[in-house]
């Protein structure tokens, strides 16, 4: 049996305080939130308000490297599974290949803020969702835009190979649309790793077309 009223219950705990044990402030903003919702799916919180930390003395945790609006998004998974990606303000100044505005693009670079805060806090539901966001925007717009790829491939973890191998296959199922602007070339320069990726890729593309052909060759002679 469900709980159909748990996220207004939810909801309302997180916006009134009430029964709050754990202060997460950001930006001069502070969250009054409850340690066995926030601790419980966060291993760095967890470990943060234990022992003989100032945290837990205090049951605050400041984040003074973290941007607000990354931590609303944080804060608002934890308390209902999900965040809203679509506030744009902090990307007006950003600029893209065409030189346009990212705004078009905003819930991608919010996407990869929530992904890299849920990579640091160890909050593994949140991090799945927001490479899944930023995966689809990959599929879709890699292609067009080589300066925000190149933002992800140098902000994501090393070991990220998730979002990095659809990168490759992004920009190998349409290298030509790719290579059309200037600025894919300087990256293609400056981070060889994407460069011998795509080669690779696109050369493993290539055998496994001839390998097709050739089937289809041999199967026509037989007739």
């Amino acid at each position: 049996m469900g709980f159909p009223d748990l996220q207004p219950i939810l909801q309302s705990l997180l916006d009134s305080g009430r029964y709050s044990d754990l202060a997460i402030s950001c930006e001069g903003q502070k969250f009054q939130v409850h340690r066995a919702i926030v601790c419980s799916q966060s291993p760095f919180f967890d470990a943060a308000v234990k022992g003989g930390f100032r945290e837990a003395s205090l049951s605050h945790v400041d984040l003074p490297d973290d941007e607000l609006a990354t931590i609303q998004r944080v804060v608002s998974f934890l308390y209902h599974q999900d965040y809203e990606d679509t506030d744009g303000s902090y990307f007006q100044n950003r600029k893209c290949a065409s030189g346009n505005g990212m705004e078009p693009h905003a819930a991608m670079w919010n996407n990869l803020g929530v992904f890299m805060a849920a990579d640091k806090f160890d909050i593994s539901r949140l991090k799945i969702l927001a490479r899944s966001q930023i995966m689809n925007w990959i599929s879709e717009n890699a292609r067009g835009f080589p300066l925000i790829v190149q933002q992800i491939w140098i902000t994501i973890p090393p070991l990220e190979s998730e979002i990095r191998d659809a990168i490759i296959k992004s920009i190998s199922c349409d290298a030509q649309e790719f290579l059309a602007y200037d600025e894919s070339m300087v990256i293609m320069t400056d981070i060889p790793d994407i460069t011998i990726a795509v080669l690779k890729k696109i050369a493993e593309e290539n055998s496994s077309l001839k390998r097709k052909l050739q089937r289809q060759r041999k199967t026509a002679s037989m007739w």
